[in-house]
């Protein structure tokens, strides 16, 4: 029954071969990495089951022998099935190392390392229940399968009633979750994990070993059940036993420790903090947030549940978990998902890295606060195009540009997707997130101002458009449409479209895992000022990718290190021969510093008017705008460029900017002190800086954002009055429909602390 012939092994070979083939034209799974190793770990423990089956049941079924003859039988009958099943995995091995000469594999080592860790292991932990219950059960596959479906069901269990969303499994190894973060190396915790997994299936094949030896293999189910319960516990195997179930409680017992789980209160444990308002219990660490800071934190919370009740006109009674990660490496080890934030609608749960807190906050509380209206159990639509519309169109903060006018830009310049595939969960994951969000968003903000928000929530328990509003998706498509088609756009708004709506996909992307991984270790580099290593990884990450990350990072870096040929060269051998050169419009900040630092002045100064003209985000904006005006100034512009390459503390910023020219002409060292006035919190201080500017700068965007920075630092001194005079006085200078929104945001936000704060 062990031939390489029989023919359980040939369908073994033919499952693999095709699983392989199919898998090199795939994105993700067509190179040796996590994702094919997670697919063939699924795949593998079924065959490999199956199969153990197969080849021992029949020797297991023989005449009756003997106890030592049952258990030498049983031993060697695993002991083939096992090199079968191991020698088995070299066909997609071998498939995917020769598609390695076809597609890009960044990093052969770590994908060995995968395959070595999730399938090889799986395939032998498979085998051992196999086994097992070849030697126990009377129908073993059934139970085979059954074993596989509990282990299943507790982990789903754990995504569930748990914040984390990643998964250990003796079977599939690991799932990190599904998020949009990109970075995945070989966590610690699942090379002890499938150290466990190991010693899980010995612990296994003992018991068989111990049941062939206890009873015959004729025997009924439960009589075979009580015999292996009865020599468990017998003298002889007493001590044993004990030690398996030390170990075995063990391990359970310290699971979150190990990495393997996170319950709600282990994780509430290591953040150490925890902070209650009348709907919010914050879960925060002690280190990001003051006592003082965090009452603002809770603050608004409330403030933000009290929009979204407004805007989705309905009460909110309950309570909302908010868990606040100090960093997303925290939020990573703790809950799973380090860059992407999330809510668990059923949970009433959103899980926000600080860093992050103010742009996502409002999104992720319309996941919680369209709950009641979602599916049963999960409590959201099962469109993710309507689950991340919604809230993008309910927030309506995105960029420099409302939704509606980005949407009609990627339209009119050949970007757009399409809609009725992107309301899917497979044609939402497909596009860069960017361009899912934002056209998604743009189209449930239509229906909601056409149709009202009743109709929406009606769609999103459903998703039965001629049932909620009497036409079809496309006939709603359609309409949308001929309303973007309406929004004026113009040639000048094609920079920002290539920016922000023409980067691939994680799909679409060259060795996705590797280079977001080698990009995370040289941001580090980067932050400890070790811009030569910073460089050399991130020159590997785009030898390997060509990413637009990677080349950032790699111009970014040099320029620190001075080594502004690096950036020049680009320009002129990258950047300009690409066919979308002005995809790469945010680097011509850095690259104009780097001909500003070799003394090509004009040059730089058409670099950053090239930006500022743009208007692809705010800092951007702000950051063209005040190079190009310190490159003019020919008093300041040698400090004023050292000041921007420094990576000196703001309080020795604050120096540096003292001993500058400051007078009606000069504006920009008092502009810059009182920005870093206030990223320190000393408010009163930054006003009084910003004060001394008047009349005005004589830059529009600047200027708004001067009164906008003296209105924020009011807000936080209480004087809410002053603080809405102040954001109201922006628009005098930048009157944009985005422009206006933010400030009818800020100017509730104060009448709303007012009644909230200083009672």
């Amino acid at each position: 029954m062990g031939s390489p012939r029989s023919r359980p092994v040939l369908l073994s070979v033919g499952l693999y071969a095709v699983a392989s083939l199919i898998s090199t034209q795939v994105p993700l799974l067509n190179y040796l990495g996590f994702e094919f190793s997670f697919l063939i770990g699924l795949l593998g423990s079924l065959i490999a089951g199956f199969l153990t089956i197969s080849l021992v049941r029949p020797l297991l079924s023989g005449p009756d022998l003997e106890p030592d003859a049952r258990v030498a039988i049983g031993r060697n009958a695993f002991l083939i099935a096992a090199k079968i099943n191991l020698t088995l995995l070299i066909i997609p091995l071998a498939v995917m190392l020769t598609n390695a000469l076809f597609v890009k594999n960044c990093s052969v080592a770590e994908g060995a390392g995968f395959f070595l860790l999730i399938p090889t292991v799986s395939v032998l932990f498979a085998g051992a229940i196999a086994f097992f219950c070849a030697a126990h059960y009377r129908f073993p596959r059934m139970m085979f399968i059954l074993f596989m479906l509990a282990t299943f069901a507790y982990t789903l269990g754990l995504g569930y009633y748990t914040p984390a969303i990643f998964s250990y499994n003796f079977f599939y190894g690991y799932f990190p979750g599904l998020t949009y973060d990109e970075s995945l190396g070989i966590p610690r915790a699942l090379v002890w994990f499938r150290f466990f997994t190991l010693f899980a299936g010995g612990v296994v094949l003992w018991m068989t070993f111990l049941l062939l030896r206890s009873v015959k293999f004729a025997a009924p189910t439960t009589a075979k059940g009580i015999a292996l319960v009865r020599v468990l516990v017998s003298p002889e195997v007493r001590s044993r036993s004990a030690a398996v179930c030390v170990v075995l409680v063990g391990v359970y017992l310290f699971r979150a420790q190990l990495g393997f789980e996170s319950p709600a209160g282990y994780i509430q444990g290591q953040l150490g903090s925890s902070f209650t308002t009348e709907h919010f219990t914050i879960y925060y660490s002690g280190e990001s947030y003051s006592g003082d800071e965090i009452k603002w934190i809770g603050a608004e919370h409330e403030f933000r549940l009290m929009q979204l009740c407004d805007a989705l006109h309905l009460p909110f009674h309950g309570r909302v978990e908010s868990y606040i990660y100090p960093s997303a490496e925290v939020k990573q080890r703790l809950m799973g998902a380090g860059n992407t934030n999330i809510a668990k609608p059923w949970s009433n749960q959103i899980h926000i890295a600080k860093h992050s807190l103010d742009g996502t906050l409002k999104h992720e509380l319309v996941h919680v606060l369209a709950a009641p209206f979602g599916m049963p159990v999960i409590h959201a639509s099962l469109s993710t195009g309507l689950v991340e519309g919604l809230a993008m169109a309910i927030e309506w903060d995105w960029g420099n540009r409302t939704l509606h006018q980005y949407a009609a830009g990627m339209r009119k310049f050949g970007v757009a997707p399409d809609i009725s595939w992107l309301m899917t969960i497979t044609g939402f994951a497909a596009q860069s997130s960017s361009v899912s969000y934002v056209v998604a968003g743009s189209f449930c903000r239509f229906l909601i101002d056409r149709y009202g928000i009743r109709r929406m929530m009606q769609l999103y328990r459903n998703g039965e458009y001629d049932l909620i509003y009497g036409r079809s998706l496309g006939d709603l498509i359609t309409e949308w449409q001929g309303f973007l088609d309406r929004i004026p756009v113009t040639d000048g708004d094609r920079d920002a479209i290539d920016v922000l709506f023409r980067r691939p996909a994680i799909f679409q992307k060259v060795c996705a895992r590797v280079i977001a991984a080698r990009n995370a270790e040289a941001r580090e580099k980067f932050i400890g000022k070790d811009y030569t290593t910073a460089a050399r990884l991130y020159g590997q990450s785009y030898d390997d990718g060509r990413g637009y990350d990677a080349l950032s990072g790699y111009l970014a870096s040099a320029l620190h290190a001075r080594e502004f040929a690096v950036l020049t060269t680009a320009l002129d051998t990258i950047i300009m021969k690409d066919p979308n050169p002005a995809q790469y419009l945010p680097l011509l900040v850095n690259i104009g510093l780097a001909r500003w630092g070799e003394g090509n002045y004009t040059s730089a100064l058409d670099l950053f008017h090239r930006v500022a003209c743009a208007e692809i985000t705010e800092p951007l904006t702000e950051a063209a705008l005040v190079c190009s005006t310190a490159v003019k100034d020919t008093i300041n512009r040698d400090a004023l460029f050292r000041y921007y390459l420094s990576s000196a503390s703001d309080t020795l910023r604050i120096s540096t900017l003292d001993s500058m020219v400051v007078d009606s002409i000069h504006w920009l060292p008092l502009y810059h002190k009182g920005r870093v006035l206030t990223r320190l919190h000393r408010w009163d201080d930054a006003i009084r800086v910003l004060r001394q500017l008047a009349p005005g700068i004589g830059v529009p965007q600047i200027e708004a954002l001067r009164w906008k920075t003296m209105g924020y630092g009011m807000f936080r001194l209480k004087r809410f009055e002053e603080a809405k005079s102040l954001y109201w006085t922006s628009l005098n200078f930048i009157a944009t429909d985005v422009a206006r929104n933010e400030v009818n945001e800020w100017v509730e936000r104060c009448e709303w602390m007012g009644k909230y704060l200083l009672p």
